[in-house]
């Protein structure tokens, strides 16, 4: 026999699918169904189905679900796009100090020169460039620690040069 599957009523309540004993059929309509022996009230499964695909409220379900994705998508586009919205300007926020407009260095005053030597702080203030208006000066938390002047990174490699540590030659004739 056919089994009768689940179905809404008219009154919207939901009831669940039953077997129909041997030799009965599914009958009935898609919102009332019961077991007979007429096979000319026959429902079929593949008939169930269709009620169930086609009812109205399984469309308005349909309906409302794909309309409240797009809400919730559109929502959350508008609120990377909108300049209003927090998610943008967390966005723009996180995004200033790597992304942010190149400063052209051209309109800066050259810089000064490195100190040949290293300089003495007990010597007192270093008289002002030509150029460069004076700035207050601070004095440091602790005293400065003075480094010694290192060159730059290591020695280039010339081929023509002489090597670095000649052997000594004997000043004098016959030694």
């Amino acid at each position: 026999g056919e089994d009768c599957l689940w179905y809404v009523d008219r009154n919207g309540s939901w009831h669940p699918g039953f077997d129909c004993e041997f030799l009965t059929f599914c009958c009935g309509t898609c919102h009332q169904r019961y077991c007979c022996r007429d096979p000319l009230r026959l429902l079929t499964e593949r008939q169930q189905r269709h009620c169930l695909a086609f009812s109205p409220k399984t469309i308005a379900g349909i309906a409302s679900a794909v309309v409240l994705f797009i809400a919730i998508v559109t929502t959350i586009v508008c609120c990377f796009m909108c300049s209003c919205c927090y998610l943008y300007q967390r966005r723009q926020h996180l995004r200033t100090p790597l992304q942010g407009p190149e400063i052209p260095l051209s309109s800066y005053p050259p810089a000064a020169p490195p100190a040949p030597f290293p300089v003495d702080p007990k010597a007192g203030p270093m008289p002002p460039q030509p150029g460069f208006t004076p700035m207050a000066m601070y004095p440091p938390p602790n005293p400065a620690t003075q480094y010694p002047m290192y060159p730059s990174g290591p020695p280039v490699y010339n081929p023509t040069a002489p090597p670095p540590y000649v052997p000594a030659q004997p000043s004098y004739p016959g030694a």
